[in-house]
């Protein structure tokens, strides 16, 4: 019997890891219309669409926590999604599930509420950008009050209404973690850029104070408390403006922090060239949004300005009501002019 022997050359296998399986994955042709769709909508734009959060419950959450998570849905409605499963992973010790969720619903914002003995009451907020984490903190909740304690909270503001957000205290402009505080809490709860709003269309306002604490190790405090904003009859055209508490009402402790990264901040930052506003040559805006433009004259010859000049009928009314008419003439040598009667 013929043996006949084959050599088979056996090549070195490499693992695929999640980031190389992302990629070939990402790389796959849309094969619907529906899915053709759904990538166009991802893709980058000049003007981005308005942000999404999406709500994420920790593994071990209390009732107040449970609460205060369904409240900031539908204070973010239709901006937001509320995902009740319990989530294992903490996002300050891996945020890649956090990250793959946001991704397959299309989200850059996301809300992480968790309650443990070390650690009560946390509630987390953060951003992605392009897939990735970009930042975010974690803010210890005290004196939580609910929505369900206030009078007003029986007429919600209508859905999707744009927020009027104030900022009290000096720290927000000087300290520079309350700089990113106040950032990341006007992305959550500002809503959809606008260029215009209507006055009527103001219904509520959340206003976040900042606490002054003694030393400078001392953690930040900013109390947020959200108000219906109600127009009344008054004497001018300027209508008179109430409060009403509507609620929730809380005070947020900043604890840990991961600030991101300056080179992918500057590039989240960035402004894209066909977004900009044209530049228009000696025409500016001021802080108020008023438009000032100058005109630049050449340099005027006096002698050819066109004058008016009085006819004999003119003089003829000028000396019947009794004026002077007198005319000055130049003198032939130079000299002074001579006045006639």
């Amino acid at each position: 019997q013929a043996f006949c022997a084959r050599t088979f050359t056996k090549w070195p296998t490499v693992p695929m890891g999640a980031d190389a399986l992302t990629e070939v994955l990402s790389k796959r042709k849309p094969k619907t219309r529906r899915g053709k769709k759904i990538l166009k909508d991802r893709e980058p734009k000049v003007t981005e669409d308005a942000k999404t959060a999406l709500i994420i419950r920790g593994a071990r959450t209390s009732n107040d926590m449970t609460t205060l998570l369904r409240e900031l849905h539908l204070i973010r409605t239709p901006l937001a999604m509320l995902y009740m499963r319990k989530h294992e992973e903490h996002p300050f010790e891996d945020c890649s599930k956090v990250e793959v969720l946001c991704k397959k619903f299309d989200h850059a914002l996301f809300a992480f509420g968790s309650t443990s003995k070390k650690r009560p009451s946390r509630l987390i907020l953060g951003r992605l950008f392009d897939g990735a984490l970009l930042d975010m903190q974690e803010f210890n909740i005290e004196d939580y009050k609910s929505m369900q304690k206030f009078r007003g909270s029986s007429k919600e503001t209508l859905a999707g209404s744009k927020p009027l957000m104030i900022f009290h205290g000096p720290s927000f402009d000087t300290d520079e973690r309350m700089k990113r505080v106040k950032s990341l809490l006007i992305d959550f709860f500002g809503g959809a850029v606008a260029d215009q709003v209507l006055l009527s269309g103001m219904e509520q306002a959340i206003v976040c104070t900042a606490l002054d604490q003694p030393g400078s190790d001392a953690k930040p405090k900013v109390l947020l408390r959200r108000y219906r904003i109600s127009m009344q009859k008054s004497g001018s055209s300027l209508p008179r403006v109430e409060l009403e508490e509507l609620g929730p009402s809380m005070s947020l402790t900043l604890d840990r922090t991961r600030d991101p990264d300056k080179d992918r901040w500057k590039q989240s930052i960035k402004v894209p060239k066909a977004a900009k506003p044209k530049k228009v040559k000696n025409v500016k805006t001021t802080e108020m949004g008023k438009t000032v433009g100058k005109f630049h004259l050449g340099k005027q010859d006096f002698h050819q300005i066109h004058t008016v000049h009085h006819g004999a009928s003119k003089k003829k009314k000028l000396a019947a009501s009794g004026k002077d008419t007198t005319v000055e003439e130049p003198n032939e040598g130079g000299g002074p002019a001579a006045v006639e009667p």
